[in-house]
């Protein structure tokens, strides 16, 4: 084998090693993609069950706020309907 056909040899090994990492890179930035995108979506839903979360401590003090004017509501019918 001559020198130039060592080297022919060489770079085509090269060429094939550097497809094959040229390969596995791309794999590995699709899926970081993919896995940036489900976190994006996490983070989405995330947010969205801390604002549920947060309606739902408030409303048992909008329950209570309501039955205390409800009460008040029926007492004061009451003490109008007693009046007459």
């Amino acid at each position: 084998m001559t020198e130039l056909e060592v080297l022919n040899h060489r770079v085509d090994a090269v060429e094939e090693d550097v497809k094959i990492l040229y390969k596995k890179v791309n794999e590995v930035t699709l899926t970081q993609v993919q896995s940036v995108t489900k976190l994006d979506s996490m983070l989405v839903t995330l947010g969205e069950l801390k604002e549920s979360i947060e309606a739902l401590k408030r409303r048992p003090g909008w329950f209570w706020d309501k039955l205390i004017v409800a009460l008040v509501g029926a007492v004061c019918g009451a003490l109008v309907s007693l009046i007459k």
